[in-house]
């Protein structure tokens, strides 16, 4: 008998090949841009449901300088002491007011090399982009 995998943990299979494409790369999430999680790598993150959130929040925050200008914000970079913080837009282009955006972030250590990172993190959106729209939530 096949085993049927759902749409979250095909993608949760799909974000363990990224990191182990990534030499230093810990953890990979998907978050819609309202803040849940949508999928996450098997290896465990700490407080997956509060990164989600935090990392739409800080997409959503460095988008708001540039609301005015034309183009969209591609991805924001937190670097500390103990490594990175990756998140870029996914699936922006089908943004609508029927839809919300998606996120994907990537943590790693402080020796990964984030030009790899940007690269490869740019490579799986590309090929999955219209697969990570989130419909919008509406109110009952």
């Amino acid at each position: 008998m096949q085993s049927v995998t759902s749409p979250r943990e095909q993608l949760s299979g799909l974000l363990d090949q990224l990191i182990d494409k990534i030499p230093g790369a810990l953890h990979a999430l998907l978050a819609s841009g309202d803040g849940l999680k949508m999928a996450l790598t098997q290896q465990p993150v700490e407080d997956a449901d509060t990164l989600a959130a935090t990392v739409a929040a800080l997409y959503s925050l460095c988008r708001r300088p540039f609301a005015a200008a034309d183009g969209g914000m591609r991805q924001v970079v937190a670097e500390h002491d103990a490594g990175y913080l990756f998140v870029m837009s996914a699936g922006a282009s089908f943004t609508s007011a029927q839809a919300v955006g998606t996120v994907l972030a990537l943590v790693a250590t402080a020796d990964a090399d984030p030009g790899q990172v940007g690269h490869e993190m740019a490579q799986f959106i590309r090929g999955l982009d219209e697969h990570l729209v989130v419909g919008a939530r509406t109110r009952s």
